[in-house]
């Protein structure tokens, strides 16, 4: 049996799937560091890093972009519209720009 879902629904799904295991990172912000908000897991393991200066916010491929990516079978520009979404309902980052990897460590 195959199931149909619109762009719309799996936008929610995958928003959903999103804040349910990764909406508890923990910000971060380091004093040499100035215009980055670095953001950990509970293993203390740098998942996302956010440059407040040009609004670049650099997405762990190894935790979640590979997951969003096997699991939801989209292209790269839908990826990143559902992971700026997220990143607004869950973490109030308006205006970002989500990039893979690029992380500083």
């Amino acid at each position: 049996m195959d199931i149909q879902v619109n762009k719309d629904q799996l936008y929610r799904v995958a928003i959903k799937w999103l804040k349910q295991h990764f909406g508890n990172l923990t910000p971060n912000k380091y004093n040499n560091f100035s215009n980055k908000v670095f953001y950990l897991n509970s293993d203390h393991e740098l998942v996302m890093e956010h440059n407040e200066k040009n609004g670049f916010i650099f997405i762990s491929y190894k935790h979640i972009w590979s997951k969003v990516e096997s699991i939801f079978h989209l292209s790269q520009d839908d990826e990143r519209l559902i992971l700026k979404g997220w990143l607004k309902e869950t973490y109030n980052l308006d205006n970002v720009t989500p990039v893979m990897g690029g992380l500083t460590y």
